[in-house]
């Protein structure tokens, strides 16, 4: 019971220091904020900053949060599986939608499909799992070709695409759809389809993967367009949000 008491009595100095408004506290602040006696605070303090969980400004000496919490967010996040993460998502988004969704990831040349919710609709656009498709072709490509480092971008397109007036066209595409956040196309991969897709972004705000809808085009109209993109930008920044985006 004393164990458990001391990590409580810690996680109301912590919960204290987290204050995104405040970020170094005197022992007698943290104190006072706690309803902990002075002393217990000074040796949870000791404790904490031993583990490096707290960390003291030896000239104002103030306690602020240490930089293990900082460590400890970056394993959390590296070891998030992005199709985890995101397939009761883009369930929902699916049911929302009455469509197809995937869940594309890059690489190198190519993405990846690693997750597919099918449309209830009798009549849908099935990809296979596990598909390679190549990154100038299709919004789900193109948005993540986007948002990739202009020289990677740069790289990719000098072996996938042909002529440089071709890859210049591209490249003017590209920078349309990273300021809109969002990519249409109209069957560049499938004749008589469109789709709709987002970026979605890990922790280091790197593209990680993208979300898009696809669906027949003849029965689509603009006002279920306008739809799928609210609604793949919006479920998009949730998972970018579930991977550590902030």
């Amino acid at each position: 019971m004393a164990m458990i008491q001391s990590i409580d009595r810690a996680m109301a100095i912590i919960n204290v220091l987290s204050d995104a408004q405040k970020t170094k506290w005197l022992p007698a602040e943290l104190a006072e904020s706690t309803s902990l006696p002075i002393s217990t605070v000074y040796r949870l303090l000791q404790s904490l900053e031993s583990h490096a969980l707290v960390s003291l400004d030896s000239e104002t000496k103030q306690y602020e949060l240490g930089y293990k919490w900082v460590e400890i967010g970056l394993q959390k996040y590296e070891k998030l599986d992005v199709r985890t993460v995101a397939r009761p998502i883009l369930e929902k988004l699916a049911a929302d939608v009455r469509e197809t969704v995937y869940l594309n990831v890059p690489n190198e040349l190519v993405s990846i499909i690693i997750d597919r919710i099918d449309s209830p609709r009798s009549i849908r656009i099935i990809d296979g799992i596990g598909e390679r498709i190549p990154m100038h072709l299709g919004a789900a490509n193109k948005v993540m070709l986007a948002n990739l480092p202009q020289k990677e971008t740069e790289k990719i397109l000098c072996q996938l695409v042909g002529t440089m007036e071709e890859q210049e066209e591209l490249k003017k595409q590209l920078r349309k759809i990273k300021r809109k956040g969002f990519s249409i196309s109209q069957g560049e991969k499938t004749v008589g389809t469109v789709a709709v897709a987002a970026p979605i972004f890990d922790f280091e705000g790197r593209v990680l993967a993208a979300v898009s809808v696809e669906a027949i085009e003849s029965q689509v109209t603009v006002e279920q367009e306008d739809l799928f993109i609210e609604r793949v930008v919006e479920v998009a920044e949730k998972i970018s949000g579930e991977m550590g985006k902030h």
